[in-house]
């Protein structure tokens, strides 16, 4: 049942934004007897999201945590004007170093958490899908999009192969790059003397 139709804020064009451009939906059902609910965002406001310019609240802990095999490690972000929150994860397998990722979470206001985007290293594995086949051979990075959620599948399964890293090291770098997070020489030291194209 669709309960709400609101606006939402653009932080771009640092306005509100007619409701027929961007729309905070809330659709509400129930599964298994829970009441579940999803926003619904649209790949302009997604890409706007993971774009936006990210200030570090909570830094990463000096040494990586052991976890099922893998190097864990996590860090919080904002907006630059305080009103969006999101975190960062990062993986990478003990022995196979190029099994490794490296996530962008938002949070939304009214709780729930949206995987917007990760980077993946070559790690091996084959999503077996007849229309749409991927493969996880080589290095590539995964998106949410418009389509999934309205799918209610809230896992970035969009993936596209990238030459953009290389090692854990250079995709850390692009990562941050990417997602647009300030001072990023303030928690990660070296991350500036990496070599993209080594």
């Amino acid at each position: 049942m669709l309960q709400r139709v609101s606006q939402i804020f653009d932080p771009a064009m640092k306005r509100t934004r007619n409701i027929k451009h961007i729309k905070k939906i809330w659709y509400i059902f129930r599964t298994k007897n829970k009441l579940s609910i999803y926003l619904m965002l649209t790949d302009e406001l997604i890409n706007k999201l993971i774009t936006e310019e990210k200030t570090v609240t909570e830094p990463p802990k000096k040494d990586f945590r052991i976890e099922n095999q893998h190097f864990r490690n996590d860090f919080h972000l904002t907006s630059v004007d305080g009103t969006r929150r999101y975190s960062v994860f990062m993986r990478q397998h003990i022995t196979f170093k190029e099994n490794f990722s490296i996530g962008l979470v938002y949070y939304s206001e009214e709780g729930t958490s949206y995987n917007l985007f990760r980077c993946n290293g070559n790690h091996g594995e084959v999503v077996v899908d007849i229309l749409n086949p991927a493969h996880h051979q080589n290095y590539h990075t995964h998106k949410i999009t418009a389509e999934l959620l309205e799918n209610n599948i809230n896992d970035p399964k969009h993936i596209e192969s990238t030459n953009e890293y290389a090692s854990y090291e250079q995709a850390m770098k692009y990562f941050c790059k990417y997602i647009n997070i300030k001072d990023t020489d303030k928690y990660f030291p070296n991350i500036n003397q990496i070599d993209m194209f080594e």
